[in-house]
């Protein structure tokens, strides 16, 4: 009885610590998780994460227990035959090596480990281009004094634009997430909707309607520095290839990876948004 309920939990709890992997190995970043609420089969990124942890321990635990009750089966294993045993036992060998290989070579960023971690880092990437990403890292856990401080917005412009879109904010040590919880929407709604009612984006907008210019006006807050060359040309709409070119003309050594933050830097711009000026026609 012992024996079997063993070996059942150790399937099943690896069953389900290999779907958590799986969730785990797409999620978006974290900071790009929480700011937009993101979630999957209604499950939170820590929710995920918390059956990864409980499920990897359940198995560990089971596999302590089935390692003690076939203990003498592991020890033949080890040991092999009288004629190929210790260091001349293959299963033993190859088990060692594989095992060696796949932890030292992830450190050392061997193939194909590092290729696996890079894929994983690029569909993470499109969950920041899919989703956005926050001015900064938890902002979501700001209150809302302290996010406007740090997003370079006014704290009065801001509650009254919230209060005018029907969002009760009760006192502004409220968290953003907080606020957005209790208005039905994500931190990122949120403050897209702030965005997007402010004063002067709204006189940027009309101006674009009467001009034609596309060029994006782009404000303290919207996360622009933080943001890939790839993220901010699939964003805007703009060929990578050609804002590469246009970029390497004005003396930056640029790639896709680069975030415009670093190109700025490269290009001494005291602002990332003067980027928008060399990329947008």
């Amino acid at each position: 009885m012992l024996r079997k309920t063993t070996s059942l939990t150790c399937f099943f709890s690896l069953a389900v610590l290999t779907f958590t992997s799986v969730v785990l190995y797409v999620v978006p970043h974290g900071r790009v998780a929480y700011w937009a609420m993101w979630t999957f089969a209604g499950l939170s990124k820590d929710q995920w994460a918390d059956i990864h942890i409980t499920s990897g321990i359940l198995f560990l635990v089971s596999s302590i227990i089935h390692t003690v009750l076939n203990w003498k089966l592991i020890l033949n294993y080890i040991k092999g035959t009288s004629k190929a045993s210790g260091l001349k036992n293959p299963a033993l060998m190859a088990s060692l090596l594989i095992t060696a290989f796949i932890t030292f070579g992830t450190v050392a960023g061997l193939p194909p480990m590092k290729q696996i971690l890079d894929f994983s880092s690029f569909l993470k990437n499109q969950g920041e281009i899919k989703y956005g990403t926050p001015p900064y890292g938890h902002a979501e856990l700001s209150s809302l004094t302290l996010f406007c401080k740090r997003t370079g917005l006014n704290i009065k412009t801001v509650l009254n634009l919230l209060k005018t879109s029907g969002i009760k904010v009760e006192s502004e040590k409220e968290t953003i997430a907080e606020i957005s919880q209790k208005s039905g929407l994500t931190p990122k709604e949120l403050h897209e909707l702030i965005l997007k009612n402010l004063p002067q984006n709204i006189e940027d907008r009309q101006k674009t309607e009467s001009t034609g210019n596309t060029t994006p006006q782009l404000r303290s807050g919207t996360g622009l520095g933080k943001m890939t060359l790839e993220q901010y040309c699939s964003r805007y709409g703009i060929d990578l290839d050609t804002a590469i070119e246009k970029l390497r003309d004005q003396g930056a050594e640029v790639d896709k990876n680069l975030t415009i933050r670093e190109i700025a830097g490269q290009l001494n711009m005291s602002e990332p948004m003067e980027i928008a000026r060399i990329l947008h026609p």
